[in-house]
């Protein structure tokens, strides 16, 4: 198997889909209580998009004292942990919303992401698969969880989630770069990650966003060439001169 690369595309996707999940306002409360819960929920979203975390915080903190049986409150107070690093927090933040809310698919996808980071890969798998079993189209769980797989030497499998992915959204990584290069910073080796989204645009018959890619695979250091050469998914798009191009490149590191 090959050593684990870059993952946190993973828990990228934790942004785009954290809105989902139901928020509960609080049972015994009155219409201004429920009123003022609403208010530091979106306040709290509103601070967390313009990088006030530190408000975001505090003001999403008194939304969940407020409701404690919202799950989405708990979700987003996770998100904003997590936009922070602090993982363990936000770890215990999306556990609770999975727990209130057994049906909010963006809890497990956005505690996958957070178990991906901390390397528990199988805690991850098993997350990603849950929120997909809740929401097949979730654009971001598709994307992750076949990076996932693909690193973990499944391949095949990988490769598959990867194109529901790519089908469902062919821009998903363009419109969240921001978080693709926070990923980097995180796992600090994007290499082989960039070459599973070649793989997976080059079957999909996407040789632009394939040869995007593998130059950003080139990029962050990838060398293995004849791999194109040998990998089924690149079959398609083997012919294009652009392809061509890399294979003219050395099959090993610079030095």
């Amino acid at each position: 198997m090959r050593k684990m690369q870059a993952y946190f595309l993973t828990a990228v996707l934790l942004t785009a889909s954290a809105c989902a999940g139901r928020a509960t306002a609080p049972s015994t409360a009155a219409a201004p209580a429920a009123k003022s819960f609403n208010a530091y929920l979106s306040q709290g979203i509103a601070d967390m998009e313009r990088g006030d975390y530190r408000q975001a915080t505090d003001n999403l903190r008194t939304a969940v004292k407020m409701a404690p049986d919202s799950s989405k409150a708990h979700n987003y107070l996770g998100l904003c942990y997590f936009r922070q690093r602090g993982y363990d927090p936000a770890k215990e933040e999306f556990q609770r919303a999975a727990a209130l809310d057994p049906s909010n698919a963006t809890a497990y996808n956005n505690l996958a992401g957070v178990l991906s980071i901390k390397q528990d890969f199988a805690g991850a798998e098993n997350m990603y698969r849950k929120a997909l079993g809740l929401a097949p189209d979730l654009v971001s769980a598709n994307y992750s969880l076949g990076v996932l797989l693909a690193n973990l030497g499944k391949t095949e499998e990988g490769i598959g989630y990867l194109s529901r992915g790519i089908a469902l959204d062919p821009q998903y990584l363009e419109t969240h770069m921001d978080m693709v290069t926070m990923s980097s910073s995180v796992a600090f080796d994007m290499k082989e990650t960039y070459f599973t989204y070649a793989k997976a645009y080059a079957s999909a018959g996407e040789v632009d966003k394939a040869v995007e890619y593998l130059a950003k695979a080139r990029e962050a250091g990838f060398f293995d060439w004849p791999r194109i050469l040998k990998e089924r998914e690149f079959e398609k798009v083997r012919a294009d001169p652009r392809i061509k191009e890399f294979l003219k490149a050395p099959a090993g590191p610079i030095v």
